[in-house]
């Protein structure tokens, strides 16, 4: 090989050094990887209803005994319609009101109906006294209209039995004028209106009442039921008591509710003087999830209780069937 060859040779391969040297680095070969999918399950939003314990809690708190828990006298009421007269609003059956009559002045919207109805009742402040037979569907109504913002309402005491005791007139022989509007109802909370209307449209027809002859027949069974009096202290040893009765009085129950049973099917009959007290007591247990709780219709202080004997020494009440009279 001739020199100058080897020279040229030598300078090719110098070149190409230079060149190599000069070039970019080759890339890093990077692997591709999917980003990881996180799945997240939506929240469950649970409903939480109205507070029925927080509410009528508040509301018994508001119904003293010096204001007669909420009622009204028939002699009271009946010196009012000749003054100044508050709404009164019958709430029983047609066939109950064309019956037995009705006071002078009455609008007759039954009891499931009434909440669908508040435009036949007045405005929130004005003055309402609502009855029915023996004041045990007025007592449940009065404590509705109250939670739902009415602040000027009373039950008739006795309801029209007690208003014809007392020997005030009644009309008969036709039927109270059809209602009318009046006003625009006002519902602050629709969740409180739709427990409360539910409530009312699934009563059945005892309206959650027990007569006093059932109750007897109960309370010589297998199995009896739990007898919880809401009368006062005073009154539970003043007037006697059924016997195995727990005494949890109406303005301090929602604090004795750890004497109530735990067993929310469990059968409890709730009575007091007439079946106002009862009637609400009764409403506030079955909207707090007690399935099988009733009130003694008429209270203790009922006429129609023929089957109760008071024991003059223990001035309890026990309850007797007529074949089979006990002694104290």
């Amino acid at each position: 090989m001739s020199k100058k060859v080897q020279v040229l040779f030598g300078l090719i391969i110098v070149f190409s050094m230079i060149l190599s040297a000069c070039a970019p680095a080759a890339e890093p070969v990077v692997e591709m990887t999917e980003a990881p999918v996180i799945v997240t399950e939506a929240p469950v939003v649970v409903e939480v209803g109205p507070d029925a314990q927080a509410l009528f809690t508040v509301l018994v708190a508001d119904l003293p005994a010096d204001k007669g828990f909420g009622t009204v006298k028939p002699a009271a009421l009946n010196e009012e319609l000749a003054d100044k007269a508050p709404f009164l609003l019958d709430v029983r059956e047609a066939a109950e009101v064309e019956k037995d009559g009705f006071i002078e002045g009455s609008v007759n919207i039954p009891v499931r109906d009434v909440l669908n109805n508040l435009d036949k009742l007045p405005g929130l402040d004005q003055p309402i006294v609502v009855y029915c037979g023996s004041g045990h569907r007025g007592g449940m109504m009065l404590a509705a209209l109250k939670e739902l913002g009415y602040t000027n309402i009373r039950n008739l005491g006795g309801g029209l039995g007690g208003w014809k005791k007392a020997n005030l007139s009644v009309v008969t022989g036709s039927m109270p004028a059809a209602p009318a509007a009046v006003s625009t109802p006002i519902v602050a909370d629709q969740a409180l209106f739709e427990m409360l209307n539910g409530f009312f449209i699934a009563m059945p027809d005892d309206f959650y009442s027990v007569k006093s002859d059932k109750l007897a027949e109960e309370l010589t069974g297998a199995t009896l039921p739990t007898i919880i009096d809401v009368r006062s202290a005073e009154e539970f040893a003043k007037d006697g008591y059924i016997d195995g009765a727990v005494n949890l009085p109406f303005n301090d129950f929602f604090a004795s509710l750890d004497q109530v049973p735990a067993d929310k099917d469990a059968r409890i009959v709730v009575l007091c003087a007439s079946g106002h007290r009862g009637s609400i007591i009764m409403m506030a247990l079955r909207l707090m999830g007690y399935t099988d709780v009733v009130n003694l219709a008429g209270g203790l202080g009922s006429p129609a209780i023929p089957r109760l004997y008071r024991c003059q020494e223990s001035r309890r009440w026990t309850w007797w069937m007529e074949e089979s009279r006990t002694r104290c």
